[in-house]
């Protein structure tokens, strides 16, 4: 009986201290921000939905800081946007290369970025790091064709140009091209060789969509528009296809209690800006995914 209570305490002790704020937290967004600057400690884009709701889904952050960089005309491989992400990752007054103490968040690209500046070794992750992927297109993704033909091509659909429009997909410089970021990401890209596996290390929770309409919000019609265009021929987010965001080796499950996570969400809706789906049903819970990231792992353990 002893014995049984001490279990008890010590399963209460681990569960209130994963779900305390003791981990400092970092967020980099995806591609096709335009601009870059220091990084902050509020969500000045509103990338990830605003600092209230970030703070509600994050109990577990002790601090907050969010990159701004310029991931429109470059390339996710580009070694000046890998080293200015590093070292806001590893925060000011760092004297090496180890990231400690932290969680990094990354969507889409930004997955890309993060993972292949570790794999660069410009920084890494010590044991008391963790790398939460979501969205991420680790084989490239079939969109980056299609948003190049949008350039030179205005058939394809109101919805889907207003959407392709919004990503700021166009360069001006160069008529009927995208964007650096964009022709990055084309499954052919060299760069992806080997880089899904590597990540599949580094991460330890990952969340992918499968559902282009995703939760009911302002870009539902036009992630749809986006996906019948592309023609992935598979389940998608949208943007990315379900295949190219799920890490070899890890077994994916569709509630959201699960650490590898595949989701009834669209690409918009893993920036967690769109809440969770109604009728609480457990395949389109995104937010609460993030909130009880280390709670849930704890209490997994312990039983």
């Amino acid at each position: 009986m002893d014995s049984m209570k001490r279990c008890l305490m010590l399963a209460q002790v681990l569960i209130g201290s994963a779900a305390s704020a003791s981990h400092r937290c970092v967020f980099m967004h995806g591609l096709g921000m335009p601009n870059s600057s220091a990084p902050t400690e509020i969500d000045t884009d509103d990338y990830w939905g605003g600092d209230s709701n970030i703070i509600r889904l994050t109990p577990f952050c002790s601090s907050r800081t969010y990159i701004h960089q310029d991931t429109l005309t470059r390339a996710w491989d580009n070694v000046e946007l890998q080293h200015a992400v590093c070292e806001a990752a590893l925060g000011e007054g760092s004297n090496d290369t180890v990231i400690r103490n932290t969680v990094f968040f990354a969507h889409s690209m930004g997955n890309l970025i993060f993972a292949d500046a570790l794999r660069q070794k410009a920084c890494s992750l010590d044991a008391s790091s963790h790398f939460v992927s979501i969205s991420a297109p680790w084989y490239g993704s079939k969109a980056s064709q299609v948003l190049e033909e949008s350039c030179s091509n205005s058939s394809l659909g109101e919805a889907f140009h207003w959407l392709a429009n919004k990503l700021h997909r166009c360069d001006p410089d160069r008529p009927g091209k995208v964007f650096h970021a964009y022709e990055s990401l084309h499954p052919a890209y060299p760069p992806f060789e080997g880089l899904a596996e590597f990540a599949a290390e580094q991460v330890s929770f990952a969340m992918c969509g499968h559902s282009p309409y995703g939760l009911t919000s302002v870009y539902s019609a036009a992630m749809e528009g986006l996906a019948r265009a592309i023609g992935f021929g598979e389940k998608s987010d949208g943007m990315v296809a379900l295949s190219s965001c799920l890490l070899p080796g890890k077994a994916y499950d569709t509630h959201w209690q699960s650490e590898f996570y595949s989701a009834g969400i669209n690409h918009v809706d893993g920036t967690l800006r769109s809440g969770d789906g109604s009728l609480g049903l457990p395949s389109r819970q995104p937010s609460k995914w993030v909130s009880s990231l280390f709670t849930r792992h704890s209490e997994t353990v312990l039983v």
